[in-house]
């Protein structure tokens, strides 16, 4: 095992040594070390070696350090991007003591057209096989207050809507989202890989536990500490709202799977209308025949 040295400049040209890695560090511990040193976040940060400088393709972020293309020796520039959401340094370091439970990690759910129900009933249940009860919550709420969940908040009748998110052949979305959110009393923080964009639903309501999904434009999944057994019920998936070592952890998923362009642009999506056949090319022309038609089941073509 090789000890490495790595210079690294930042912010307006400052110069400091890495320290304390070796041939077989990681890639995230590279990015750790790179963000108490800069205070610029793992998926914010943009790595360039060799001159003229190029950005490293880190990839798998428990690849070692001796499959880049770096030696002892090299300086990094680190460049960020700043139009990525923010995660404090300083919580970041207060947060450090959660680390032993280990760290945040995506579990694949299926892409059934209920893969948002899945992945709540995992975050939220410890179990994925809670989907069709979350939509049956969701109807009763949404039944019991016709005030709030009228025509114009559904786009729908109220009875039209509680029917049609009881099929389980139809997605949800943020409507859904803020009802649960609200129902478990828990803020549920929605990361998407395309833009790196976190909405938060229950956000400023004074929840105190937060879930982590993220979201690639047609599909959910739920994020938590997941045991070793992948079979067994999670180890945690619940947190403190303002945990930025976990909102760092989902934004580092979220940032690899935009650089392996895992998303899909819901503007260029096509889809078919699964009631008269009718095919459709992004979500606002499902949306804009769903109201012209009040044909609500669509499928991927």
């Amino acid at each position: 095992m090789a000890s490495m040295v790595l210079r690294c400049q930042y912010k307006g040209g400052r110069r400091n040594n890495l320290e304390g890695l070796s041939t077989s560090s990681t890639v995230a511990d590279l990015q750790e070390k790179i963000w108490l040193l800069t205070d610029v976040p793992p998926h914010a940060q943009r790595i360039l070696s060799g001159f003229p400088p190029k950005q490293l393709i880190c990839g798998d972020k428990s690849d070692s350090l001796s499959s880049l293309d770096i030696r002892s020796g090299d300086t990094l520039i680190i460049e960020e991007d700043k139009k990525a959401p923010r995660v404090l340094i300083d919580s970041y370091k207060r947060s450090l003591g959660s680390a032993a439970l280990g760290k945040l990690t995506r579990k694949v759910v299926p892409a059934d057209n209920s893969c948002l129900f899945t992945s709540v009933s995992y975050v939220m249940l410890g179990d994925t096989s809670f989907s069709s009860e979350l939509r049956k919550l969701i109807a009763q709420c949404v039944s019991n207050d016709p005030q709030t969940f009228n025509t114009a908040f559904l786009g729908q009748d109220n009875s039209d809507y509680c029917n049609w998110i009881l099929n389980k052949d139809n997605w949800g979305g943020a409507i859904e989202l803020s009802i649960l959110s609200k129902h478990y009393q828990t803020e549920i923080a929605v990361v998407d890989t395309e833009t790196g964009r976190v909405d938060r639903y229950g956000e400023g309501i004074g929840y105190r536990k937060c879930v982590y999904l993220i979201y690639d434009g047609i599909h959910y999944d739920p994020l938590g500490v997941q045991s070793s057994d992948s079979t067994a019920e999670p180890l945690q998936t619940v947190f403190p709202v303002g945990d930025d070592m976990r909102l760092a952890e989902a934004l580092e998923i979220a940032a690899g799977a935009q650089q392996k362009r895992q998303f899909t642009n819901l503007s260029q999506f096509s889809i078919r209308c699964l009631v008269c056949g009718t095919p459709l090319t992004g979500h606002q022309a499902a949306q804009q025949h769903a109201i012209t038609t009040g044909h609500t089941n669509f499928g991927e073509v």
